[in-house]
C-alpha cells in the first residue's frame, strides 16, 4: 500500500485492477490470506480465490461499476462488505474490496 496508514488500517483492503489483478494488499488482507500464499497473491487475479456463485456474484458487482456495501457472517463473526470502483484521472481503473469485522454489539448512532 502507498500509504502507511491504509497498510495498518484494521480491515483487510484489496485493489484491484479491471480485470481483477490483484494490485496492492495491506496488512490484514496479507494476514488473512496467508494459506493462498499471502502478499504472493499481488499480481493473481481475485476471482481465482473464490468459488461459486460468490465469483459470479462479484464479478456482477464490478462489471456494474458501482458500489456495493453489505453484511456477512461466518460462525458469530459478522463482517461489512464494501466493493467500490476507483478511478484515476477521472479513468476507471478497477475496484477495492474493503471488510471490516464487526463487534456483535456495535452501537447504532442516530444523528439528527
Amino acid at each position: 500500500m502507498t500509504s502507511p496508514w491504509i497498510y495498518t488500517f484494521p480491515a483487510e483492503i484489496m485493489v484491484c485492477d479491471p480485470d481483477g489483478k490483484i494490485l496492492e494488499m495491506n496488512e490484514m488482507a496479507i494476514r488473512l490470506y496467508e494459506k493462498e500464499g499471502g502478499v504472493a497473491m499481488i499480481g493473481r487475479n481475485v476471482f481465482d480465490h473464490h468459488q461459486e456463485p460468490a465469483r459470479s456474484q462479484v464479478r456482477a458487482v464490478v462489471e456494474k461499476r458501482e458500489t456495493v456495501i453489505y453484511t456477512t457472517e461466518k460462525g458469530k463473526q459478522k463482517k461489512l462488505v464494501c466493493i467500490a470502483p476507483w478511478y484515476e484521472q477521472g479513468d476507471y481503473s478497477g475496484f477495492a474490496l474493503v471488510v471490516l469485522d464487526l463487534p456483535g454489539d456495535i452501537p447504532n448512532i442516530v444523528k439528527n
